[in-house]
């Protein structure tokens, strides 16, 4: 004959507090994150110098197309490449101002964090963010910096539109005795105009990514510069001067904007691409951590493999992060902007899921131990009443010899009598389920067992562990339980 009784506990508030507070702690077992962060850090540097290499060897080039010029965009060109020289100039300066303030910070920053490493995990995890956010900072104020710039510099723009203009009707204006030279002139002007700003075209579409920062843009002037041509070849010289002369503007315009979202792309992808690194290595050198219970005399440390107890989430996250770093490399020449941002967004979202991954792992080998103390408890109450744990090694086991799953423990009485008690988690910290399961060769004496399993409920009361539902009486035990060889491994979980 058997009979079950089972009911749900959970441990007090207090006592909580005090397992996740004042006598767990938990702590790196890697010391040398500061210098992989280092790493990350001084490559994403270099990368970043190396994609800025082709907007000088691009501004060289534009230098060097504008010699070639035949009408009087020549002048112009010059200048607007002067005013776009002297932006690029003070944007490279200023990346490598906050790169050498990045890395002198990093150099006090390192030894904050290498303190850290030595005290506790939400010490080291508060240290890492705050340097993490301290570099978005800057490189989000240059941004912001450059957008002021580039707002001076369309003003600039603007202002020497007036003179082209100016230019071009003197062009127009100016009086030629013969009718038939007059046309022809305004004809060679017209064309000149046309061939000069073809060639800028053909420039942006080879040098600049358009269609990335301003898809369909460019399409739209090149049917400009086709009405150009029109009204050359239909004799309408001053309507294709006029239209060559706009769209010489507007290609400017979109020129300045390519620049500027362009550097505006540069840093925001060195951003991301830094921030999620730095936080994969982070995920790598915290794959083990230490976890230090108790004080004094009476402190125990358990070293943990953070993925194992929590059934695999910290690969997933890891996988998670390395599949938006296989986004960022592959999609490098076709992610836009907007993208970026999200990206950023996502992996700013994403950093403190490693605390909360190993602040889980923490908590369920707590609660792992927690298990033991309350079979503990019930050994010692059954214990008085007649019963004995025959062998601790065969008679006290975690199911299928997991320390997540339930922890099982075995007694025994004179009479043949065994209590089979099965701890089980539950979803939340300190919530478990007790089964307390009777097995006997004669007819149980059901009032026995319940004042046995009351009397275990009570006892764990008086310790702090409270019962958050009324006992629930089976008749018929868990017999899967039973032969504790087969719960060892684990063939119990299989015939429930």
């Amino acid at each position: 004959m058997s009979g079950e009784k089972r009911r749900y506990v959970n441990v007090e508030e207090q006592e909580l507090r005090r397992l996740r507070e004042q006598e767990s702690r938990l702590r790196s077992v890697q010391r040398d994150l500061p210098e992989r962060l280092n790493t990350v850090r001084e490559e994403a540097r270099r990368e970043f110098q190396q994609r800025l290499a082709p907007l000088e060897e691009r501004a060289h080039k534009q230098e060097q197309e504008s010699q070639k010029l035949k009408s009087n965009l020549k002048d112009l060109e010059k200048d607007t490449q002067k005013r776009l020289q002297k932006q690029r100039e003070e944007f490279q300066k200023s990346v490598r101002d906050v790169e050498c303030r990045q890395e002198q910070a990093l150099k006090q920053e390192t030894n904050r964090l290498e303190s850290a490493m030595h005290s506790w995990f939400e010490q080291q995890r508060s240290e890492y963010l705050r340097i993490t956010q301290q570099q978005r900072s800057e490189y989000t104020r240059l941004i912001d910096q450059q957008d002021q710039k580039f707002t001076q510099l369309i003003a600039e723009e603007r202002q020497a539109r007036v003179m082209l203009g100016q230019i071009f009707q003197q062009q127009i204006d100016n009086v030629v005795d013969d009718i038939e030279q007059e046309r022809q002139r305004k004809s060679q002007i017209a064309q000149d105009l046309l061939a000069d700003v073809e060639g800028i075209w053909r420039q942006i579409n080879q040098d600049y990514q358009h269609q990335r920062f301003a898809p369909g843009c460019l399409d739209d002037l090149r049917r400009n510069l086709e009405m150009v041509s029109s009204n050359i070849q239909s004799g309408i010289s001053e309507a294709a001067i006029s239209t060559a002369q706009q769209t010489y503007l507007d290609l400017v315009d979109l020129r300045i904007k390519l620049e500027q979202q362009e550097q505006q792309w540069l840093l925001l992808y060195n951003v991301a691409l830094e921030d999620l690194l730095s936080l994969i290595v982070e995920v790598q050198a915290n794959r083990e951590c230490e976890v230090e219970v108790g004080q004094g005399d009476d402190t125990q440390k358990f070293k943990l493999e953070v993925d194992y107890w929590v059934n695999g989430r910290l690969s997933q996250y890891e996988q998670q992060l390395q599949q938006i770093e296989s986004q960022l490399k592959s999609e490098v020449s076709s992610l836009t902007t907007e993208q970026i941002k999200e990206l950023g967004e996502k992996i700013t979202a994403l950093q403190p899921v490693l605390g909360e991954i190993v602040e889980n792992a923490k908590l369920a080998i707590l609660s792992s131990q927690l298990r033991v103390e309350i079979a503990d408890k019930v050994v010692e109450v059954l214990h008085d009443l007649g019963y004995t744990l025959v062998d601790s090694e065969t008679d006290a086991t975690y199911e299928g010899d997991d320390q997540r799953n339930a922890y099982v423990v075995k007694v025994k009485n004179v009479a043949g009598d065994e209590v089979v008690t099965i701890v089980s988690p539950e979803n939340q910290f300190g919530k478990n389920s007790i089964s307390i399961n009777t097995f006997s060769p004669t007819i149980i004496d059901e009032m026995a067992t319940q004042q046995n399993a009351q009397a275990v409920f009570d006892a764990l009361q008086a310790e702090g562990v409270e019962g958050s539902s009324n006992i629930e009486c089976i008749k018929e035990a868990r017999t899967a339980y039973q032969n504790m060889e087969e719960v060892k491994k684990g063939q119990s979980k299989k015939q429930v």
